[in-house]
């Protein structure tokens, strides 16, 4: 597959260090609150289950939708891309979902709010993470790709501590602070980006001539998906797919567990959320590293570290709190595994397709995962979180199967470990 691993750089090909790093940090300050966003719902939960008198099923019902609305933000997104540029593409949705966040403070107590304007949420974000990564990935040649998009992904844990803190200090008092910080510093980083980072314009005209010139073909998501390309997308869809039923189908319901469940204060539970994405944040770097130097496929031991660690988790009571903090601190080092999915799901198709590789790989997984966690609602609700929150480790098992059967795209997994072994000796 070395046709599609490239050394390029395609965007600001003459910029310089300091000027790339620059749109970089501008690129991570939308893409830490487009993750902040989907915190939203996990640390509101016990507030929704309790003063909103949401259901548990209710409370899926909202991850579901908003799950939903990403699949077509994914495809809103490529085609945005591929007609305006990724930088347009990542301006606008990162304006529309903290518009639909603002909504939320405007009618707090209505469950068909909250409903639609996940859902309309769930449009915009759904269209970020495919955005963002193919222009760090333009910016920067392979060599770097997988540590960045790394970095870049392990802003979701980064994201998860700073909900947990928010929470820990406003949920009690004044939960719309929540959604505020969801908002201000989003719209910050749309300025930011506008003026730091390059325009790709050049790189859709480029496209557009080629594929009519050299392909005859439209670039497309059917153009993407065709001959063996179409299995790899099925694949990872349905790696992606067992990465948020598993990640959601737990993570989402913890708080919810930990208040009524293990009886624990906003305090004692938000402090659990924060430990487990420290714990995910050194795993987005270890694992990061780990893809980059021996490749991407290695990162299944930590998808199977999920796996096992949540029957551990489970088994617990409030008694044993610090296992609890332990285990919350493992299982967040085990989530890392997905943070070179940035970089691995553009390298699996033609780089033609880099604007829309990644992003449906990654967000259409979600089709299933709406399914999966509104199933775990409904089975929290009728048979305990304990038996639940259980179902997520099987995701986690059935992730490690598909990803196994993909291939490996790091092409100089050889030639590193050459290199380290000569280091060595």
């Amino acid at each position: 597959m070395s046709n599609v691993n490239d050394n390029a750089i395609e965007l600001g090909a003459d910029l310089s260090a300091t000027r790339r790093v620059m749109a970089y940090l501008a690129i991570l300050l939308v893409y830490l609150f487009y993750c902040y966003n989907f915190y939203i719902l996990t640390v509101l939960g016990p507030f929704m289950t309790t003063q909103l008198a949401f259901t548990k099923a209710n409370f899926a019902l909202l991850f579901s939708l908003m799950s939903f609305g990403t699949l077509f933000g994914t495809i809103l997104a490529g085609k945005i891309a591929m007609r305006w540029g990724r930088k347009n593409a990542l301006m606008l949705l990162g304006g529309g979902f903290s518009i639909f966040t603002f909504g939320h403070i405007l009618s707090p107590e209505s469950f068909m709010a909250w409903a639609v304007l996940r859902f309309l949420n769930g449009i915009c974000l759904g269209g970020i993470f495919g955005t963002a990564v193919s222009l760090i990935v333009g910016l920067f040649p392979q060599k770097y790709r997988g540590r960045l998009t790394s970095f870049a992904s392990c802003l979701f844990a980064i994201a998860g501590v700073i909900a947990g803190k928010i929470t820990e200090f406003y949920l009690d008092s004044d939960w719309t602070m929540i959604l505020w910080w969801g908002i201000v510093p989003t719209l910050v980083g749309i300025v930011l980006v506008c003026f730091l980072v390059p325009s790709d314009m050049h790189i859709v005209r480029a496209n557009r001539r080629k594929a009519h010139d050299e392909d005859n073909e439209k670039l497309g998501y059917m153009g993407m998906l065709q001959g063996k390309y179409l299995w790899i997308g099925l694949l990872a869809v349905f790696l992606s797919g067992m990465n948020f039923s598993g990640f959601s189908g737990f993570t989402q319901f913890v708080p919810i567990y930990l208040q009524e469940g293990l009886g624990m204060s906003t305090v004692e539970w938000s402090r659990m959320v924060q430990i487990q994405n420290i714990g995910h944040f050194i795993g987005f770097n270890i694992w990061g590293l780990i893809g980059d130097r021996y490749g991407r496929k290695k990162n299944i031991l930590g998808m199977l570290l999920c796996a096992l660690i949540i029957p551990i988790y489970m088994g617990l009571s409030i008694d044993y709190l610090f296992l609890l903090f332990s285990m919350s601190l493992l299982y967040g080092l085990g989530l890392g595994y997905s943070g070179v999915w940035g970089a691995y799901y553009t390298e699996l198709f033609p780089a033609k397709y880099r604007a829309l590789s990644s992003g449906f790989c990654f967000n259409m997984g979600r089709i299933i995962s709406m399914v999966t966690v509104f199933g775990i609602g409904m089975i929290a609700d009728h048979l305990g979180m304990r038996i639940g929150l259980l179902i997520p480790s099987i995701f986690f098992v059935l992730g490690c199967v598909a990803w196994m059967l993909l291939p490996e795209t790091l092409t100089n997994v050889e030639k590193v470990k050459e290199a380290l072994q000569n280091k060595v000796a």
